[in-house]
């Protein structure tokens, strides 16, 4: 279980900063259609590579706002939830209601079919392989803000980030709460290839 004190813990300014990063486009996703006849008959395929069978096929039907219930989080607090897709990822925002007149909180789960845990980039203090559940995921956390992403396997080239941000003070509890959090769905997952 997370301690409500645990989950509640955030700051303003990085849900100001949340917001921020994830408000930087507005496009909507899809792909590109041809501009002439031309390019189709000639061959050219304007169509992006897609993520091997059966990465997409372990992946590609993952809701992340379904992998969490209300009970699953009762123990903190009520949250709302928004779908997004952007940045090569389908994901859920989680954020805490302040109904209660505590401090907002948010994480987010994300979804990426066509990466996998070995393509997670370092944010500041490098990259700690661990597991969740004995499922093979790999955790990395800013040193300055505290700011955590733990990514779980899904397949070979696909997987889910928890993404916690810290309390801007340095490394705090952020990836504790990161993994709690991804052990709350984790089963919910398909089994690792």
């Amino acid at each position: 279980m997370v301690p409500k004190v645990g989950l509640r813990a955030t700051l303003p300014s990085a849900i100001l900063l949340l917001f921020a990063l994830s408000g930087c486009s507005e496009q909507e996703p899809g792909l590109a259609a041809p501009q002439s006849s031309a390019s189709q008959s000639t061959g050219t395929n304007t169509m992006p590579p897609s993520p091997p069978p059966s990465t997409a096929a372990a992946s590609s039907s993952i809701d992340p706002c379904a992998l969490l219930s209300e009970e699953d989080l009762a123990d903190a607090g009520k949250f709302n939830s928004e779908y997004k897709e952007g940045g090569g990822a389908r994901s859920c925002y989680w954020q805490q209601s302040a109904a209660d007149g505590g401090e907002v909180f948010t994480f987010i789960l994300s979804i990426r079919d066509a990466q996998g845990i070995d393509t997670v980039k370092d944010i500041g203090n490098g990259i700690e392989q661990t597991k969740v559940n004995q499922r093979p995921a790999v955790s990395t956390q800013d040193p300055k803000s505290g700011d955590c992403v733990l990514a779980l396997q899904i397949g070979d080239s696909s997987r889910i980030d928890v993404t916690v941000l810290g309390e801007g003070d340095g490394l705090d509890g952020s990836c504790d709460i990161a993994e709690e959090i991804a052990g709350r769905f984790e089963a919910k997952l398909p089994a690792v290839s």
